[in-house]
């Protein structure tokens, strides 16, 4: 099967009220998605949606040469435009959406189908009030959901270990409770100081009372001897890698940083083929990968089916903070939004990814 075209199509989302995330000092009133098309030259469509692809014309040059089913060649192709550009994953992962289509199978199964199910954590985008955190987790509990996670960083080591512990005092021991700092990678513009070694430390300290699953990004992605020293200094796992560009920083991550959870995300970093061998070399170390989700719908989506394929972690992330987050927001590019159902995410039904976009329905917020 050989590439006839690659486009791409800009959205934009109003968001009425903002949305304050607590890692961007702006708050967000727009959402932007970016669906790229490819084309076989049978006619066969694949889909999937992401940031922006400006390599898009450099990305259909060079796939005009290969075999679309040469899931190795794809990913080299990419893997040389991620080196030179912007983030092209994308376009690897339309590609597999179309390879899922024309095959008639869930690209979950066409992976490996390890898993049947995951739990989902509702990862929450927010800093809020003790008191409001609290009342979120608690209705979550009540509706199904089995693990949450919180965003920290605001307050001292003190005033944070007394937030997850007014938590894990209400929802009770069975809710798995993870916390993200935030630290790895900063928003453009945005000049605050990370944490170092002794302020991570001191914030693993405090949270270590409280049962925490684990404890993300407390420091830069680059900070790879540091994340070496905080695992010795502390019992609770960590988890970072997110928005790592190349294999080789996921990968010392996990074998000379000691990191418990890799969370390379497949639009963002490395790709299928990239996540799905980072995962075994995880796994190979005694750690685990459990991607970052926080996209839109249609990098959930890719996710999702990748962790189903080849995780050994149990959890996957699911943005989702209401009032400020909700599952229509999130998957505005997708015909209907991710389901959870008792706190379990299950294989999507469908071919490829298994959604096909409204092109027509979109159309009201294209801007490109």
């Amino acid at each position: 099967m050989r590439l006839a075209s690659i486009e791409t199509r800009a959205y934009r989302l109003p968001l009425d009220p903002p949305f304050f995330a607590a890692w961007d000092p702006e708050p967000r009133t727009h959402l932007h998605a970016t669906l790229t098309i490819v084309t076989a030259d049978d006619g066969g469509v694949g889909y999937a949606s992401g940031d922006a692809l400006p390599d898009r014309a450099l990305l259909e040059r060079h796939l005009l040469e290969v075999d679309l089913d040469d899931s190795a060649a794809v990913h080299d192709v990419c893997r040389t435009v991620d080196f030179h550009g912007g983030r092209p994953w994308t376009c690897e992962v339309a590609v597999w959406d179309l390879v899922g289509r024309a095959a008639g199978r869930p690209l979950w199964q066409l992976l490996g189908g390890r898993n049947a199910s995951l739990t989902a954590y509702a990862s929450s985008g927010e800093r809020a009030e003790p008191e409001e955190r609290v009342r979120r987790c608690v209705a979550l509990r009540d509706a199904g959901w089995r693990a949450v996670k919180l965003r920290v960083g605001g307050a001292g080591p003190a005033e944070t270990a007394d937030l997850v512990g007014a938590v894990r005092a209400a929802v009770g021991p069975d809710m798995a409770v993870m916390v993200d700092a935030n630290q790895g990678w900063r928003m453009p513009g945005d000049r605050t100081p990370p944490w170092d070694v002794a302020t991570a430390t001191a914030y693993a300290r405090a949270l270590e009372q409280h049962d925490v699953h684990w404890l993300e990004e407390p420091l830069p992605c680059s900070d790879v001897d540091g994340y070496a020293e905080l695992r010795r200094s502390t019992g609770l796992r960590i988890a970072a890698g997110e928005m790592v560009r190349s294999e080789h920083e996921a990968r010392d991550l996990v074998v000379r940083g000691g990191v418990d959870v890799l969370q390379c995300d497949v639009v963002l970093a490395g790709g299928i083929e990239g996540c799905r061998r980072l995962s075994a070399l995880a796994e190979a170390h005694g750690a685990s990968w459990s991607p970052h989700t926080w996209s839109h719908g249609h990098g959930l989506l890719a996710n999702l089916h990748v962790a189903l394929a080849v995780s050994s972690n149990e959890y996957l992330e699911v943005p989702y903070d209401p009032p400020g987050w909700t599952p229509e927001r999130r998957d505005f590019p997708l015909p209907q939004p991710v389901e959870v159902a008792g706190g379990t995410l299950k294989p999507p039904s469908g071919p490829g990814l298994g959604a096909e976009p409204d092109l027509a329905g979109l159309e009201r917020w294209r801007t490109a």
